[in-house]
């Protein structure tokens, strides 16, 4: 073999060493194969937020980011839509609602990117609910302030005590609601939701974990799936009932699919999502005050209805599942025993 020969040999070797080191780039999967589900989110959030957070994905993925480094981000952006919530200028009002917008875009993108790169967990779980936690004081709070030093109105102040209450019951039974439809009807995945129990367990195994995620799993999830425990005990106890228990099958998907869409709809209508974008817009027009109306009695009335409904959905939802025998014989007691938790 010549000279010649033994360049072209080279330079076929390398050519498709550079094609298998090309084919191994890592590709970002399709959008909808990182959705959750189209059926547990709002039209905006669909139509707007996700579309525009798997751009931001896109853009970042073939980097050394991170998914908390994209957590990371929309802290940032949520604390400096805070600090131009306190400037209150027309100007400064316009930013701390883009701002406001550009964190919730960054609150789905972490975990777009997670999902992408297979590294989606509890601790993650914690990370973010920590991040929204943060974003949440952050923004809430100095925009009230805002509202309040603008217009000088007592009402809103004695307003503002119930709403963000309120508002984060609506939030807890949400995420409650969203991962047991997932659980429930996505076959293939299922949710991320915990029981106290669970989570509890998780708390030793994230000191590995370092500090941070030691505190979030331990001071910002665990209280938070206690909590929402006992206000689904107080407003729904069979929904708890036979929960990491009902065998996950065709069948059973469907009859919760069958009774829980409709609630399910409602729920996303008062969750994280149109909190945010409502907010980001009003904060923008400088009318809070707007914002505040639409979230304690709009959102009340929407939360309303969706509480009865999904009382009824759950009850016949365990009905079903009775019938078909795919509660186990403990949790297969009359009603009312299920309701007492006994």
């Amino acid at each position: 073999m010549g000279v010649g020969d033994g360049q072209d040999a080279v330079g076929l070797l390398l050519a498709r060493s550079g094609g298998v080191m090309q084919a191994k780039k890592p590709t970002l999967p399709p959008f909808r194969s990182l959705l959750k589900s189209t059926e547990v989110e709002d039209p905006v959030n669909i139509c707007v937020h996700r579309p525009l957070a798997y751009a931001f994905v896109w853009s970042i993925f073939r980097t050394p980011i991170t998914p908390n480094g994209v957590t990371l981000m929309a802290i940032l952006a949520g604390l400096a839509s805070g600090a131009f919530f306190l400037s209150g200028t027309p100007t400064a009002m316009i930013a701390a609602g883009a701002l406001l917008w550009t964190a919730a875009i960054l609150d789905g993108a972490d975990g777009i990117l997670a999902r992408a790169k297979g590294q989606a967990s509890q601790f993650g779980r914690a990370l973010d609910g920590a991040a929204d936690v943060i974003v949440a004081v952050a923004t809430v709070f100095p925009a009230f302030a805002h509202l309040y030093f603008k217009d000088q109105n007592t009402t809103h102040l004695w307003l503002m005590g119930p709403a963000i209450g309120l508002t984060a019951v609506h939030l807890w039974l949400y995420d409650f609601y969203k991962e047991n439809y997932l659980r429930r009807t996505r076959l293939d995945r299922g949710g991320e939701g915990e029981d106290p129990e669970q989570v509890a367990r998780l708390v030793e195994s994230a000191k590995a974990k370092g500090a941070i995620t030691h505190f979030a799993v331990k001071h910002v999830l665990l209280p938070y799936v206690q909590t929402q425990q006992k206000i689904i005990r107080l407003l729904d106890p069979l929904a708890v009932v036979g929960r990491n228990d009902v065998a996950r099958n065709e069948k059973t998907a469907a009859i919760y699919r069958r009774h829980n869409q409709g609630p399910m709809r409602l729920w996303a209508i008062v969750s994280l999502a149109p909190h945010s974008y409502l907010m980001a817009i009003c904060a923008m027009c400088d009318r809070l005050d707007v914002y505040l109306y639409l979230r304690l009695f709009g959102m009340n009335a929407i939360f309303l209805v969706a509480a009865l409904w999904q009382r009824r959905a759950t009850r016949a939802t365990v009905d079903d599942l009775r019938d078909i025998g795919a509660l186990p014989p403990e949790d297969s007691a009359p009603s009312e025993t299920l309701a007492t938790g006994v």
